[in-house]
This record gives C-alpha cells, structure tokens and sequence, in this order.
C-alpha cells in the first residue's frame, strides 16, 4: 500500500511515499516533538456520514494511516514541518543490508525497521509547509 499526500491549494503539488515511510515519517515528527492534532474528513466525505456504506465515517478517530481521505490542518503541517526539521538536523545514516537477504520489521509490524530517508523527510517538510494537505491512500 501506499500513501499520496497532496496540497490542498494546488492539486499538482503531490508527495507518493510507501506505506513504512510515511509511517516512518509520523514517527521521527513525534519523536521530534510533533504534537498530532488529528485529521478531519474532507469537505465533500462530511456529506456521506450517515449513509448505507459510509458508516465507518460516523466512528472517525482522526488518524494518519486509515483507508479513508483526510486532510492535516494548515497549523498541524506546520508543526510537523517543524518538528521534521529537527529531525533533519539529528539525523543519523543507518546502515542496512541488502534486503535481498534480510527481512526488517519494527516493534509494529509495520515497514521494514528502517528510518526514512533523509530526502524522503526533506519532500515531506515541503509539502507540509505549503499548508494543508490531504492524505489518500492508494
């Protein structure tokens, strides 16, 4: 799986990362003092809730990783922007070995263990200091 995050004012500025990245990235920004606010549903899904199918809408706890479109506030990108920077400054190259050989898990289960790229958090730092932005899975 993998996530598309896309600026809200301008459609054709979009990020595609995989699943352990992004899920890398919401990691390092809380490690760095992000403070998650949550997201909230789209303008145009808020017209679902209620309706046969769309039921999973009513039970929405603002996370980062679901299978539904959310979007992040402009003053929560840019706490994120902020704390990824902080991040950049600590950063540490790791080594990791061929994954032809190995498998990498982290205590989730989720990605391969692995930090993200540095240029993967520099991407996602831009993006998030053009405000907010939507998080679709696909």
């Amino acid at each position: 799986m993998r996530y598309r995050l896309r600026n809200q004012d301008d459609s054709n500025k979009t990020l595609g990362l995989t699943t352990s990245t992004w899920y890398g990235i919401l990691e390092r920004a809380q490690e760095f003092g992000w403070n998650p606010m949550g997201t909230i549903l789209p303008e145009w899904e808020v017209g679902y809730l209620g309706m046969p199918g769309f039921e999973d809408l009513d039970m929405w706890y603002g996370e980062y990783w679901s299978d539904r479109c959310r979007l992040v506030v402009f003053e929560d990108a840019l706490n994120m922007a902020d704390a990824l920077e902080r991040a950049t400054l600590a950063y540490e190259p790791e080594y990791i070995p061929s994954l032809a050989y190995y498998t990498l898990f982290n205590e989730h289960g989720r990605g391969n263990g692995a930090q993200p790229s540095l240029g993967a958090i520099q991407k996602v730092i831009e993006l998030c200091e053009l405000g907010t932005f939507q998080i679709e899975r696909y």
